[in-house]
């Protein structure tokens, strides 16, 4: 079985209701291909390398899924290419197995990650480390 992602940007200026409606409609939409959805999540507002529709920013949106009929599936990007709420959409695939995402792990990582910082800043000054100045040996064996 094959497994996709699609990345897609919607307008910025959508608020929570008419954003998760639309979340909603995409999906669906998917769904008619006989895809079956494995996450889908708003990655939140990002600044875009360039204007798209006069818009500077935009909300980054990723579904993974697994694989439905082909023919439908070019239906469904003709749609997403159609629909007025996505500025821009890619589908990739995928070469292994997306996990189902859960916000607790990702709670839990950023708690670790933050303990393990506030651990090693602790320990010893980031200014004595060696990849602060990487090339402070080569400087001193100048002078």
């Amino acid at each position: 079985m094959s497994f996709y992602e699609t990345l897609y940007i919607v307008d910025p200026n959508l608020e929570n209701k008419t954003l998760e409606k639309t979340i909603g409609e995409i999906g669906k939409e998917l769904e008619k291909t006989k895809a079956k959805i494995i996450n889908h999540r708003i990655w939140g507002k990002k600044k875009l390398a360039y204007p798209i529709d006069r818009q500077k920013y935009g909300s980054f949106i990723i579904m993974q899924f697994e694989g439905g009929d082909r023919e439908k599936m070019i239906e469904y990007e003709t749609w997403m290419r159609l629909n007025n709420s996505v500025l821009r959409h890619m589908t990739v695939l995928l070469d292994d197995k997306p996990e189902v995402y859960s916000e607790e792990k990702e709670l839990k990582k950023a708690d670790q990650k933050s303990s393990d910082s506030k651990n090693n800043s602790s320990a010893e000054n980031p200014e004595d480390s060696p990849e602060a100045y990487p090339n402070k040996n080569i400087k001193e064996e100048v002078d």
